[in-house]
């Protein structure tokens, strides 16, 4: 199956990896291995990731990779990554304290 980035994932990814080149040329190589890498997987097992309730889009799922997570949906014929971000990094979409409410 077809794995695409959408574009706001494509943005981060980018800005991440002109971060990472200037403090670590070879720390930016091994992180672009790694996302190319969870590609092929998310291409070849599609349900990799769990299920990911803490997503506003119901079925989205969020595959792992080191510090990073991959949100991803899975369409008919092929995967879109909606987001890349840091573990430390909220869920998109949630409030700051989404945690601390009643």
């Amino acid at each position: 199956m077809r794995v695409f980035l959408s574009k706001s994932a494509a943005s981060w990814l980018r800005t991440e990896i002109r971060y990472l080149q200037q403090r670590s040329p070879a720390g930016a190589q091994n992180f672009i291995a790694r996302i190319s890498n969870a590609r092929l997987v998310l291409g070849a097992h599609p349900e990799a990731g769990p299920v990911a309730r803490s997503l506003p889009v119901p079925g989205a799922r969020t595959f792992v990779i080191g510090d990073h997570l991959l949100d991803y949906i899975i369409e008919a014929d092929h995967i879109v990554i909606v987001t890349i971000r840091h573990g430390r990094m909220r869920p998109p979409d949630l409030p700051f304290d989404a945690d601390f409410e009643d």
